[in-house]
């Protein structure tokens, strides 16, 4: 006989308890870490905690409180140890590598030469947006969890990873968690439709900026009057505080530089040629 499908409220429940817990670890871990090393804390102590529980297929502190297991698809057996790993891969470092993979393409993006300026932007732009709505992805799962039944973690349903009850629930009205995943599901929505039409803004500036600036007397880059005037390997020009500054690639045509490429312009205003 399959034991019954667990309530959301229970596995909500159980993901705040053990959300609580990694918090705690968290936090004792970022005391002992290498101030350069401190973001990695969460996934670690994510990594840490559900090792020594899921993995070796016992109950987390949170699911022993709401008394639910985690079982395969079928409702029948425990998970697998593939399953199981993969799961906890995902929630440690999933956001993380997501994050990771779009910043990679960034980087390949503006060190792309056979694009077009204005592709390169466009595409820039669309990487970045992506990038922005990352966190509203798992937004989005959580919400329809609500609505749907199922595990909160997309890690857990990407591997089929499901909840039973192994005590009697307490029966309770579910309607407002229902109501929860509709309001978080709408902002989720309206927070990566903002995101897309800052992008989509972004690029329509992006058109209105000029291809050379060599009759500019304005840095494009600060926006303030080019007073030492410095040209890259591109043929752009920029103010000095901006080429030696933060700058590494041009923001016209993307071209990556390196401070030593650099070419002051000495004895020369633009604008007067």
């Amino acid at each position: 006989m399959a034991l019954p499908e667990a309530q959301p409220a229970e596995v909500l429940r159980a993901w705040q308890k053990d959300d609580l817990y990694e918090k705690q670890l968290a936090g004792s871990l970022a005391r002992l870490l290498p101030s350069h090393q401190v973001s990695n804390a969460v996934p670690v102590s994510s990594l840490l905690y559900k090792s020594f529980t899921t993995l070796k297929d016992l109950q987390t502190l949170g699911e022993e409180y709401s008394g639910i297991v985690q079982v395969d698809d079928t409702y029948h057996k425990l998970p697998s140890f593939s399953s199981r790993l993969m799961s906890i891969l995902l929630s440690a470092f999933g956001e993380n590598l997501t994050r990771s993979l779009l910043s990679r393409m960034e980087k390949q993006v503006e060190r792309n030469a056979t694009l077009k300026p204005e592709a390169q932007n466009a595409i820039l732009v669309v990487l970045k947006a992506l990038n922005n709505i990352v966190p509203q992805v798992e937004s989005i799962h959580r919400a329809l969890s609500y609505i749907t039944r199922g595990p909160l973690q997309i890690g857990k349903t990407v591997t089929g990873i499901n909840y039973v009850h192994v005590r009697p629930a307490a029966a309770a009205y579910y309607a407002h968690l229902r109501l929860l995943g509709v309001v978080t599901l709408l902002h989720a929505f309206i927070s990566c439709g903002q995101s897309f039409y800052q992008a989509k803004k972004h690029m329509d500036d992006m058109k209105d900026f000029p291809n050379e600036v060599d009759n500019s007397k304005s840095c494009i880059a600060c926006l303030e009057e080019i007073v030492q005037p410095c040209v890259l390997v591109c043929g752009h020009m920029f103010c000095m505080n901006c080429c030696y500054g933060a700058l590494e690639s041009c923001p016209l045509c993307r071209t990556p530089f390196t401070k030593n490429t650099v070419v002051p312009l000495m004895n020369y205003s633009p604008g007067t040629m």
